[in-house]
């Protein structure tokens, strides 16, 4: 990549299981990221070293075992919570009430089951809308 400089260093807080639509990184230095372009790779690794490299104007995630890279952009404000018992994915109109007391709604249909018990959920706002994170899916939702 041309012009390319590296931003910083760090490592995914928890699991990396590859590049997908809208996948959210929370990074261990406490800066979340969210992919910025449809790529899909899968690639398991457990807290892998990355770095945020600059090229063109553009960040870009790099992966450590990975040689593609994806766009990303960072968000900020992020709300960081556990569900509260068990995590069974969307079904296009699920609600799950969070550790710190707050109950999300989904409000677009999207199904995909995926099970966990007490999972950390993510809730972050991208174009409008927020998006709630868990255990590598993601869902719109609005505050109930």
């Amino acid at each position: 990549m041309p012009n390319q400089k590296v931003i910083f260093e760090s490592q995914i807080d928890g699991e990396f299981s590859g590049f997908n639509e809208m996948q959210f990184f929370k990074l261990s230095n406490g800066t979340y990221w969210l992919q910025d372009e449809y790529k899909y790779l899968y690639y398991y690794f457990y807290c892998p070293r990355v770095s945020i490299v600059e090229s063109q104007g553009t960040l870009f995630l790099n992966v450590e075992g990975i040689t593609e890279w994806v766009k990303v952009r960072q968000v900020a404000g992020v709300i960081e919570s556990y569900i509260e018992g068990t995590f069974k994915g969307w079904d296009g109109k699920t609600t799950y009430k969070l550790t710190n007391g707050q109950v999300w709604t989904q409000t677009q249909y999207r199904y995909q089951y995926k099970y966990a018990h007490r999972p950390k959920a993510y809730i972050y706002k991208n174009g409008g809308s927020y998006f709630m994170s868990v255990a590598g899916t993601y869902a719109k939702v609005r505050r109930a």
